[in-house]
């Protein structure tokens, strides 16, 4: 089977515009895609590629895309958009040490953003050091002292602290809110409920005529009587 023979039979793959920021991870899962579709010809494969890249990351790679070799065209493409947008390993130091602090992250986020810097270099014991240093101080305190030697553990530690110290969630805030309260407002009025819960009135045996006859309604009381300590005994009801 031809070249062009193999293109035209190509079961339609839909390739994601070009990640300049993650260029090999792009790459993955094209090629992912391509190999599930059994797609083996090389110029299929540049020709998908050139597809996906936009005006900017196209106007890069102008004098390739107008004069392309004659063979290994794919892989010639991928070297050429790697070696352009892949951060150079003294790049990638930079932005490791000047990673931003952890913000309304997970500390598991920041340590895939690390980590991806990182690539194939190997951690070196600054690594950790960098990351706890982005870390609120809180999250800092309760690791100190515990020895982990792998980072991702370590963030799933930073994972747990981080969660049990998250406000309520906007659902639980929305129950409140859509009762026609505000969440301070609820909680007095909680309050409120509670101490205005009516107390149970003593037997009527202990009681006098008054009480016996109008409850705590009364206005009047005579001794002896078991609600006579609770202010009544002064007043009198028609």
């Amino acid at each position: 089977m031809t070249e062009a023979t193999n293109s035209e039979n190509a079961v339609a793959v839909k390739l994601p515009t070009f990640w300049t920021a993650q260029p090999r991870v792009w790459f993955q899962q094209a090629e992912a895609q391509i190999a599930l579709k059994s797609i083996k010809g090389d110029l299929t494969k540049y020709y998908y590629v050139v597809s996906a890249l936009d005006q900017d990351t196209a106007n890069r790679l102008i004098d390739l895309l107008e004069n392309p070799p004659e063979a290994d065209k794919y892989e010639t493409i991928k070297a050429r958009l790697v070696e352009t947008f892949c951060l150079s390993r003294p790049q990638r130091a930079m932005r490791l040490l000047h990673m931003p602090p952890l913000g309304d992250r997970m500390p598991s986020a920041l340590m895939d953003d690390m980590l991806a810097l990182l690539g194939d270099a190997k951690e070196c014991f600054v690594f950790q050091q960098l990351f706890l240093e982005r870390l609120p101080e809180y999250i800092r305190t309760r690791l100190s002292g515990e020895e982990i030697s792998e980072s991702r553990l370590l963030a799933r530690k930073a994972d747990a602290i981080w969660s049990g110290n998250q406000t309520p969630t906007e659902p639980a805030l929305s129950n409140v809110r859509r009762n026609g309260f505000s969440p301070d407002q609820h909680k007095k009025r909680g309050r409120k409920s509670r101490s205005a819960s009516p107390q149970a009135m003593p037997d009527s045996k202990s009681l006098c005529f008054y009480h016996r006859r109008f409850g705590r309604d009364a206005i009047k009381c005579r001794h002896p009587c078991a609600l006579a300590q609770q202010g009544n005994e002064e007043a009198g009801h028609p």
